[in-house]
């Protein structure tokens, strides 16, 4: 079975086998690569996610949806999905699977709502960003702080704040309303998926919006209200921001020179790399590898801290 956004990507099921007394798994040092979507996938229990550093894009059914450090992610046993990282760059998550009703009753709360309808389909936006959804972010931050600890409260505890998070997310997603008529082709995120490929694969080519629009099959003004409308940015600025973030990369992982790094990831000269690169990063190229270069040295001081206990390989 072939997906609509991916073409070769196919959708497969991922079983979690949880625990029957406690049915939550926790991976506290998962990472996503940039490398091609080859299947999405669907879990049987819920996913809450956290992005701990780095960007890309989640595919999810029909939807495309960017997301960075601080992003949340609710997505459900009914939605197929997979995350790729921004050109050149890795993202760090921490995620939780469980089953909200086995996990939370009677051991938490006496009883508790949950409708996953509420948290899927085309109506939702699976990345929660930690601007628009503040409560929700801290419940989450709160939640890994507390995945942490070694002692006896922390299953009890983490019981308590899923209550708080599952009816905190009840309180802001209603139940979706049923449309007359169907719209969703004209509108869908789908269609941008050819472009996207497209910038992923060849950010460091001499690419035009034109290029873009021809490969989703669009005029180029129809493409670009698209575009606006699905990422909340222009196509060309999305090209620059991958870029710059491939540069980062690259910055913190050789020793390349920086003109090399900026003619390497498609920019026509250096002062224009330099400009994108302070504007989207908030630093130069230079203390943007310095600092790398500092923190690398600071860490490989620190003394090894051993695991707080096991941890799943599984990645969303």
């Amino acid at each position: 079975m072939q997906n609509s956004q991916i073409p070769s990507a196919s959708l497969g099921f991922s079983p979690l086998d949880l625990d029957h007394a406690f049915p939550l798994r926790i991976v506290l040092d998962g990472r996503r690569d940039d490398q091609v979507i080859t299947q999405l996938h669907v879990h049987d229990a819920l996913e809450i996610g956290c992005c701990l550093g780095g960007s890309g894009t989640f595919y999810l059914g029909s939807k495309i949806l960017p997301f960075q450090e601080g992003d949340v992610t609710v997505i459900t046993d009914r939605e197929y999905h997979r995350c790729r990282s921004s050109p050149g760059t890795s993202s760090r998550w921490a995620w939780f699977f469980l089953h909200p009703s086995r996990m939370l009753v009677p051991h938490a709360t006496p009883s508790i709502t949950w409708e996953p309808e509420r948290f899927s389909g085309p109506h939702f936006e699976n990345v929660l960003t930690e601007k628009a959804h503040p409560t929700i972010s801290a419940l989450v931050r709160q939640i890994i702080q507390e995945a942490q600890q070694t002692d006896s409260c922390v299953r009890q505890n983490l019981r308590c704040l899923f209550v708080l998070l599952i009816n905190e997310l009840h309180r802001r997603f209603r139940k979706p309303r049923r449309k007359l008529g169907n719209d969703r082709q004209a509108n869908s995120p789908a269609r941008l998926a050819p472009a996207l490929e497209l910038i992923t694969s060849r950010f460091h080519e001499p690419l035009s919006v034109p290029q873009m629009a021809k490969s989703s099959g669009m005029s180029v003004r129809s493409f670009e209200i698209h575009f606006h409308r699905q990422m909340k940015q222009a196509p060309s600025a999305y090209l620059i921001r991958c870029r710059v973030q491939a540069a980062a990369a690259l910055l913190r992982a050789t020793d390349r020179t920086i003109s090399e790094v900026a003619f390497e990831c498609g920019f026509g000269s250096l002062s224009s790399f330099n400009r994108a690169f302070l504007r989207i990063v908030g630093k130069t190229p230079n203390q943007h590898r310095k600092g790398s270069q500092a923190l690398r040295r600071v860490r490989a001081a620190m003394p090894k801290r051993p695991a707080s206990g096991p941890r799943s390989p599984k990645r969303s």
